[in-house]
């Protein structure tokens, strides 16, 4: 027979066990409770903190830098080749008719421009169309949209200021979007960023097939949302934690913040590329980064070069990497055009568009580097770091791009004439509106884009003969002692130095020319004479009429200053200079007119502060005698270049050795310095007439003029002196010269020829005298 199976029963657990049991269970009860109070407290702190983090944030806005508008009007100064430089750099671009703003159309001689609206401290302008005729080097005549014959474009942006950190942006409002661009972004991006609530389900389907089917981590998944709340506070690690923090927290955004404001911060935040030491975010600097526009004026091929980016922007640079660039971008006008974004035609015409980024460095933001270091160093008194790197202030600066462009290329094509190679001579040139103080121009360099040494700021040189109209002026002053017609002896000259050696300074012709009128020392620029004039007054009083016009740093008393052994900066020539200019007025020199906040509300204004520091009456007679200087002395090369009927004055420097080539001169509008030399501190082979005041007399040919003053002022008369210079005399006597002259220095005695005056007053009295 068969054994019957044995059956077995189970076991009951024990009481003990029963009680472990029960024990283990209320232990996980109580581990998972903790670990919901402890997800709850952490999802309340995760919440506290993106609320905070989002409704606190400052963006990091650098401080801006413009230029002072482009003024255009009926006779200006501007050919059509400077015009098109112009519309170059401020990125307008070529289109048929001028459709939308930020582009020009031409027609031979015939420019129609479409302007960019835009604000500044006097108003702004609202966006136009000009319509700009240009004849002989000037404008002929422009006419705006409502009658007007003066129009302005826009400032252009020449810099920006970060000194507290290496991240800059552009912010641009959503509503000055282009909306192409943000149907591109989801499209590409995240199709269902308007229906999901922060994490995209599908999304992270989708990522972990690619992901599966890849053999690693290919794809994120991650919504627009989470990669706001990555940008903003999480690291760029592809780690299990890091999306552990994200998810909840793209979650906790969406729950506080509209899909409006979550857009907005992603386009300003996103992080688009390197320049050097830069970092570029957003959107509205990416477009001015690589397109050198603003982003509502990109269009649809560069808009999707720009969410190309965003899947790497080492990887897919596209000055770097432009094929690989350009198939990311094509695959994103793809799917602009699957998603609806774009129909057939004009994904097919988009798609065949190069990449048409501009070359790195050709922005305006690196065209003028020394012109921006002058901005950081007159803010750097005013604004701590923090403030220019974080407030995003906007700086409306003094410099005026046409006379900028004008003393670069003045300086570039006199330097190539004269040594070709270009490496050995370079130069510098400051442009100044001498009324005002602004400096419209900057240039430290035949290379005016390299940025490094700022020779107008930096490079202290001997001046030369510069020195020579303070040293006259000093004369001047004494008007019982001296006049224009002072004779002076142009005579050999020792003078006793404290090391018991001797000077004896030399004309540049070798020659002496005996008793020659003050004037004339000046106009011929003779050493032996100006050197007797000054020891004759001593060169301490030089020195003091150099304090007086704004020299700043101190000026030793020796012999040698008489003939520029002084060193001096070009911009430090322009600053006192600039009395001369004026007529005995200074006005300190300044690159900034006003500082707004990032709304455009006024911060700070630096305006005009002008004080008398000469009398008129000197001032005008140095003034005039530099004009002769021009006229029939060392600088009159200028007289070849500019207008017969226009009236400038100058003076010719050139330092020992032929080092150093100097000319300073202004017009009733323009005062600029130019030095030419070599870094080296060899000799220059060019002397100030040849080697600066070609390109001073290019660059003020360029530029609307306007004549120094005719008029002598109060107590100053034009009066006929007989040659001897010490008794007045009559137009046609022999050898008679008219000098304007101080009322002081008017001699009682005449020569008898001619009308006879009655010294020491004016010509009513003298009419007077006659009947008394």
């Amino acid at each position: 027979m068969a054994k019957k199976a044995k059956t077995s029963k189970k076991r009951k657990p024990s009481a003990k066990q029963r009680q472990r049991r029960w024990w283990s269970w209320r232990f996980v009860g109580k581990l998972a409770l903790v670990g919901l109070v402890l997800a709850a407290a952490g999802l309340v702190y995760l919440d506290a903190y993106v609320r905070d983090r989002f409704d606190s944030h400052v963006w990091q806005l650098p401080a801006r830098v413009y230029a002072r508008p482009v003024e255009l009007y009926p006779g200006r100064v501007l050919s059509r080749n400077d015009m098109l430089k112009l519309l170059e750099l401020m990125r307008y671009r070529r289109a048929a008719g001028a459709p939308t703003p930020g582009s020009y159309t031409t027609d031979g001689n015939t420019l129609v421009i479409h302007t960019r609206g835009f604000r500044d401290s006097d108003g702004g302008e609202p966006s136009e169309r000009l319509r700009v005729s240009l004849s002989g080097g000037r404008i002929g005549a422009l006419r705006g949209g409502d009658g007007d014959s003066v129009a302005r474009l826009e400032p252009l942006q020449i810099g920006s200021i970060h000194p507290g950190h290496t991240e800059d942006r552009v912010f641009v409002p959503l509503d000055r979007v282009p909306p192409m661009l943000v149907q591109m972004l989801i499209a590409t991006e995240d199709r269902d960023f308007h229906d999901h609530h922060g994490i995209s389900p599908r999304g992270l389907a989708r990522a972990m097939v690619a992901n599966v089917k890849a053999g690693g981590l290919v794809q994120g998944g991650s919504t627009l949302t989470q990669q706001l709340v990555k940008n903003f506070w999480l690291t760029q690690d592809r780690t299990l934690a890091r999306k552990l923090v994200e998810m909840p927290m793209a979650v906790l955004l969406e729950l506080h913040y509209s899909k409006e404001q979550i857009l907005e911060a992603y386009l300003n935040e996103v992080y688009l590329g390197q320049d050097g030491n830069r970092a570029i975010h957003g959107m509205g600097l990416g477009a001015q980064f690589y397109f050198g526009r603003p982003l509502e004026e990109l269009e649809p091929h560069q808009l999707a070069t720009l969410v190309a980016l965003l899947k790497g922007p080492s990887y897919y640079d596209p000055r770097r990497n432009p094929e690989r660039a350009k198939a990311r971008r094509d695959t994103v006008l793809r799917v602009a055009r699957d998603e609806g974004a774009l129909d057939e035609q004009a994904y097919q015409r988009y798609k065949e568009r190069d990449l048409e980024v501009v070359p790195r460095g050709v922005s305006p933001l690196y065209a003028f580097p020394a012109f921006i270091d002058l901005v950081r160093r007159q803010l750097a008194r005013d604004y701590p770091p923090e403030v220019l790197g974080e407030d995003g202030l906007r700086i409306h600066s003094t410099l005026d791009v046409l006379a900028q462009l004008a003393s670069e290329s003045a300086l570039r094509d006199h330097l190539n004439r004269i040594d070709g190679s270009g490496e050995r001579l370079n130069g510098s040139v400051v442009v100044v509106a001498p009324s005002q103080g602004d400096v419209l121009a900057l240039v430290s360099s035949r290379k005016p884009r390299d940025h490094g040494y700022n020779r107008a700021l930096d490079a202290v040189r001997p001046i030369g003969s510069l020195v020579k109209p303070a040293v006259m002026l000093t004369a001047l002053k004494q008007p019982k002692r001296y006049s224009l017609a002072t004779p002076i002896p142009d005579e050999p000259i020792s003078v006793p130095l404290p090391n018991g050696t001797t000077w004896t300074p030399q004309n540049f012709s070798g020659e002496s020319h005996g008793p020659i009128p003050l004037l004339d020392v000046l106009v011929h620029s003779r050493n032996q004479a100006t050197v007797q004039l000054g020891m004759e007054m001593g060169p301490g009083k030089v020195v003091r009429t150099l304090d007086q016009l704004g020299v700043q740093r101190k000026v030793p008393a020796y012999p040698s200053i008489l003939l520029g052994s002084i060193g001096m900066t070009p911009f430090e020539v322009a600053m006192w200079y600039q009395p001369l200019a004026t007529g005995g007025f200074a006005t300190p020199l300044r690159s900034i007119t006003d500082v707004l906040d990032k709304d455009g509300e006024p911060l700070a204004r630096y305006p005009v502060e002008t004080r008398e520091v000469i009398d008129s009456g000197p001032a005008f007679l140095t003034q005039w005698a530099m004009q002769q200087v021009v006229n029939e002395g060392t600088g009159r090369g200028a007289r070849k270049v500019l207008p017969p009927e226009l009236r400038v004055a100058g003076k010719t420097g050139t330092s020992d050795e032929y080092r150093d080539a100097w000319f300073a001169g202004f017009s009733g509008n323009h005062l600029a310095v130019v030095w030419v030399g070599r870094d080296n501190n060899r000799n220059a082979q060019v002397t100030g007439a040849t080697g600066a005041l070609p390109v001073w007399s290019q660059l003020m040919s360029s530029l609307p003029q306007t004549s120094l003053p005719e008029a002598p002022p109060p107590g100053v008369e034009m009066v006929w002196m007989d040659p001897a210079g010490d008794k007045t005399s009559g137009e046609g006597c022999a050898g008679a010269r008219r000098y304007p002259m101080l009322e002081a220095s008017i001699p009682e005695k005449s020569d008898g020829c001619g009308t006879v005056r009655k010294a020491g007053k004016g010509v009513v009295d003298w009419f007077k005298g006659l009947f008394n």
